[in-house]
This record gives structure tokens, sequence and C-alpha cells, in this order.
């Protein structure tokens, strides 16, 4: 999970997230607190449009630290983590490694912001933690959409750089040299959109709207009722 919600006597409940619960690493939230705890917080961020309310159970300066990093250009970056030779190399081969050995998509892992970008944050994180004989860092890229289950407008909001956060590995595409990763679950993904195939795009209406396909050969089947033309007189004064 990636955080609680808390009744703070508004009108909407205030998100406590997961990095806020404590100045220290957390990696489940039932650690920190349970349904029907009563816990202090400190309120961090009112946005009355969206009516959200961020709160904290940090210490002061454990936020400062975090805004500092903030500051000094943790939401700025535009560009991946910048990497050496032998560092790409290394990476490289840890991933062909976790592609051959295997890897629960379920588990979650620790691993820290490396890089924040609009369209999401690369976090580096120790491949050994998914399973023996495994060894050597990776980054992988979590997506906006990935950082927590509702929606997300700004990256920076969630995480900065040098933030310690829990991931799982969703895909690798070794020849690309690419990771996805998500803080979220499955159940939290968010569903992908129905496509229809190709062709289909433009149509009204759906095979199944339309009936069956072969409605005209089944037609000629049915009896049809005839038709007699005849003359029609028409008076005219």
């Amino acid at each position: 999970s990636y955080g609680a919600f808390l009744d703070i006597g508004a009108q909407t409940d205030a998100l406590l997230h997961v990095s806020r619960m404590s100045d220290d690493f957390v990696s489940n939230v039932e650690d920190i607190v349970k349904a029907g705890d009563t816990i202090t917080v400190r309120i961090v961020s009112v946005d009355a449009d969206k009516g959200q309310v961020a709160v904290t159970a940090r210490s002061e300066e454990a936020e400062k630290a975090a805004e500092d990093r903030r500051a000094g250009g943790g939401g700025r970056r535009r560009d991946r983590p910048r990497r050496s030779g032998g560092d790409r190399e290394a990476q490289k081969k840890t991933l062909v490694a976790l592609s051959d050995k295997g890897y629960d998509s379920d588990k979650f892992v620790e691993g820290q912001v490396a890089s924040v970008l609009d369209f999401g944050a690369f976090v580096r994180f120790d491949t050994s933690q998914l399973g023996e004989g495994l060894e050597g860092e990776l980054d992988g890229l979590v997506h906006i959409s990935a950082l927590q289950a509702t929606r997300t407008d700004s990256v920076s909001d969630v995480v900065s750089v040098g933030d310690t956060v829990q991931i799982r590995v969703k895909n690798l595409d070794v020849d690309g040299g690419k990771v996805a990763l998500s803080m979220i679950s499955k159940e939290d993904e968010p569903k992908p959109r129905e496509r229809r195939p190709r062709g289909q795009q433009n149509q009204r209406w759906s095979p199944d709207e339309m009936g069956a396909s072969d409605w005209a050969d089944t037609m000629k089947d049915l009896e049809q009722p005839g038709f007699t033309n005849s003359p029609v007189l028409i008076e005219r004064k």
C-alpha cells in the first residue's frame, strides 16, 4: 500500500503517504498504522480545488531534508540517470541474469530514486533482493501512472531524488535495456483500455452490436412473404 487515509475532521480525508510515516524507511504501512489507530500528524499541504490534504508523521528535520532535495533539483531533472560505460555494461549483464533466472512480479523490494522526470521516476535497486544468486544494481522506470493508485498530477508531488521507495519489477526488455517498475500492487494497477482489432477502429458499431456476420445467408433460408404488384388507378380532377 502507498499510505493511509486519516479522518482529521475535515470534509475530505487526509493522505499520509508511506514515505511520510516515519523518519526511517517503512516497508509495510501496517507496521506503522492500522485502521482505528489514533496518531499525531502535521498538515503539509492543502489543495482546495482538488479536495486533497497531505499530512506527515515525520519530524520537521526529515521534512526539511526532503524539501532541500527537491529545491536542489530533484523535481527538475529531465534526463535519465547518468551512467559510465562500465556501469552500463554491468547493468546489461545484471539485466540478462535477472531475465534468465526470473523474478516475482508481485514482490516489493527497496530502491532509491535516482532521477525525476515529467513522466515518471528512475529508481535504482539491488537485484539480490529478488532472489538467491542474483547480484548487481539496475535502474528502472516507474511511470507516473504507477507511482500511486490515485491520479498523480506531478511526479515530484510523490517522490524526490534520494527518496527510498518500495518498488516491484513489472517487465524487462533485455534487448532495449529497459526495466519497468511499479510502486503499486497489481490489483491497484489501472486497467488497460480495450482496443478494437486493426481495421475496426473507425467502425461505428462493434460486431456484437451488428449481430451475426452470416445474417444475409441466414435470411436466404427463411421463408419470405410474397408480393404481387397491381395497377393503381388515380382519378385526376
